[in-house]
């Protein structure tokens, strides 16, 4: 967000992303959601704590790959690409009526010493591609996968990869060619869906579960999300790391199928980060006190009171230690809690500190609205209690989370008696938040069971539609 003119200053910062791992050339893709979005259903899937990462033992792949090092690294790819291939040949008969048939060549290289591929110099190209004018599928063994392997972890190497097969499968289904927005995300959308085949037990070289697993896939999505200030009509558009991570669950809850759906005009409807085209000055972080959270607070009480009949502003109130206030009929929560009886929202000023604060300057990509996105959550269960309505339960979680969406969508433009506004990553750091606890989602009692996809697409309808359609999907 940004503060009013008198205050200068940004709420949410930046985290300037490193990479934009993608397709250089040729195809690209993008999943993204019909405008007027499409009834969003939680999963029946359970939240399984289980294995996750590469399967112990699983046998080497049989690809030829060229200039490979033998690196764990090469190693890593040529099981992501292998699997991969095995998903698609299962797939691609009963989805698209045709057999898919792999690569023409695989090449690995190391960004540091250079190499070619099509014609193409690989000095200090740290990326991942698939060049669809000789059908090939590269990938920087030097910088590029060790870089993501650092920030997320095996499952995030196996995601950049698994996103260019997608642009493989656009070729082999002739998708047209046009912006590299929709191309960029439909491959992200290809990547979710292999995913969710893995999720279903039937991989030979990884497992995924949906804790820790679908936090790993999503926040590599984060990590190559566009740098703040590219909008969606640059030509080199990808897609938000809040885009791309939507594109990814849709392509998990809903398939291939649907990935091969997403026309231009979906993209144009959901893709939230253009109107951003200036960068303000000092963009940065803005200290979270107690006044700020004041000033974030009338906002949502000025959101609710205008589109929730009854609505009345809970009464603000901060504490010290780990102890929340007591609260009649439910279970308090730490750091920021609603409760219904007293109709309170208490928060933990140095937790929220905490929260709110990046981790890694400005290649993080967390930030003080991962902290607001939590406080939004609690009076959007507010909004949910007038007339003493129970707020507990799954939908319940979801719902909030998706109100809060709403309101952040209509802070794109200057909101309240101070005049605060959305920035660029805002909603970057609120995608963060959801990746890393379930407290965004859920409900008065600090309890969901709701799969991590889940929680990400609730907080994308509220940013993408209007609060009347939180309550439609999630009732």
């Amino acid at each position: 967000m940004v503060m009013g003119r008198r205050a200068g200053r940004l709420l949410v910062g930046a985290a300037v992303v490193l990479l934009t791992g993608g397709c250089s050339s040729a195809v690209s893709g993008t999943a993204v959601k019909v405008g007027g979005a499409a009834v969003v259903e939680p999963t029946t899937d359970p939240v399984v704590e289980g294995p996750n990462g590469p399967k112990a033992g699983a046998p080497d792949p049989n690809l030829t790959v060229t200039d490979d090092a033998g690196t764990s690294f090469d190693e890593l790819a040529e099981k992501t690409l292998a699997d991969n291939y095995a998903f698609y040949e299962e797939v691609f008969p009963g989805e698209f009526d045709q057999q898919f048939t792999p690569a023409k060549e695989l090449i690995s290289y190391d960004s540091a010493t250079g190499g070619e591929a099509c014609g193409i110099d690989l000095q200090d190209r740290v990326n991942a591609s698939y060049i669809g004018n000789c059908d090939t599928i590269i990938w920087d063994r030097g910088e590029m996968l060790p870089m993501i392997d650092k920030q997320v972890g095996d499952l995030g190497v196996a995601t950049i990869l698994a996103h260019e097969v997608g642009h493989l499968v656009q070729a082999r289904l002739d998708a047209p060619r046009t912006s590299v927005l929709l191309l960029e995300q439909q491959a992200d959308c290809y990547a979710g869906a292999y995913w969710r085949w893995v999720a279903d037990g039937n991989s030979e070289y990884f497992d995924l579960n949906q804790t820790q697993g679908i936090r790993d896939v999503l926040t590599a999505m984060t990590w190559v999300g566009d740098p703040i200030g590219l909008t969606a009509d640059n030509d080199r558009a990808h897609g938000s790391g809040f885009d791309r991570t939507y594109a990814a669950s849709l392509g998990f809850t809903d398939g291939v199928k649907r990935c091969d759906e997403i026309t231009e005009d979906e993209v144009r409807d959901r893709i939230k980060q253009t109107g951003f085209t200036v960068i303000p000055e000092n963009f940065s972080n803005i200290e979270i006190t107690d006044t700020f959270i004041q000033a974030v607070a009338d906002t949502i009480n000025v959101y609710f009171t205008e589109r929730i009949p009854g609505y009345q502003a809970p009464t603000l109130q901060t504490y010290e230690g780990e102890t929340p206030p007591a609260c009649e009929g439910a279970t308090p929560q730490f750091p920021v809690g609603y409760c219904p009886s007293s109709n309170t929202v208490s928060y933990n000023l140095a937790e929220l500190q905490r929260l709110g604060t990046p981790t890694a300057g400005w290649a993080s990509t967390n930030g003080d609205f991962s902290a607001i996105i939590a406080l939004a959550t609690r009076y959007a269960l507010a909004a949910q209690a007038v007339g003493g309505v129970p707020v507990t339960g799954d939908t319940t979680g979801l719902r909030a989370l998706c109100y809060a969406g709403a309101w952040a969508s209509w802070m794109k433009a200057p909101q309240g008696p101070q005049k605060l506004s959305l920035s660029p990553n805002d909603l970057n750091k609120a995608v963060y938040a959801v990746l890393t606890t379930p407290g965004p989602a859920s409900d008065v009692n600090g309890a969901t069971s709701t799969d991590v996809i889940d929680q990400v697409q609730a907080l994308h309808v509220g940013v993408v539609d209007d609060i009347n359609q939180c309550y439609a999907f999630y009732s």
